[in-house]
């Protein structure tokens, strides 16, 4: 009698591909389990630059603020600060790079407590990831920006 010999087929191939699947999902969350997530509250130092007069006065310090992208993550304004905006620019005459005014701009400085999900990896409020430089949208009532993060007081 004649021994059949086993073939690989692509169903074999599907099934073999779903068991790998499955078997990393579960490595995911046993790992992301065992990493332990806080929620903290957290200060935010964001900087919107060159901006109009109404958007300074249409934010006030008390103004809750959704500062991600799904609009249900947000947190408080505790402080702010508005300077006027600076740009450098070069003079070609002088041959020398200065600060000038821009006129009629400001750079808005707001100081933002929030709820973060702090883990040993990552530190988020929502969606967005909270380290220095990143962008942030900011949205209030009648207003929407976005900015960067300045600093934090995430350890």
């Amino acid at each position: 009698m004649a021994e059949r010999k086993a073939k690989f087929t692509v169903i074999d191939a599907v099934i073999i591909l779903i068991l790998i699947a499955a078997v990393g999902f579960g490595a995911i969350k046993v790992i992301s389990s065992a990493i332990g997530v806080s929620t903290e509250p957290v200060e935010l130092m964001v900087q919107l630059t060159i901006k109009d007069k109404s958007l300074v006065d249409a934010i006030n310090v008390g103004d809750r603020v959704t500062m991600s992208l799904t609009e249900k993550d947000g947190g408080v304004i505790k402080d702010m600060r508005v300077e006027p905006a600076v740009q450098m620019v070069f003079n070609s005459i002088d041959g020398i790079y200065k600060n000038e005014i821009i006129p009629d701009k400001y750079d808005i400085y707001l100081t933002v407590e929030t709820e973060a999900e702090i883990s040993d990896l990552v530190a988020k409020t929502g969606d967005i990831i909270i380290q220095v430089g990143a962008e942030v949208p900011i949205r209030g009532k009648g207003y929407a920006s976005s900015g960067f993060i300045l600093e934090s007081n995430v350890k």
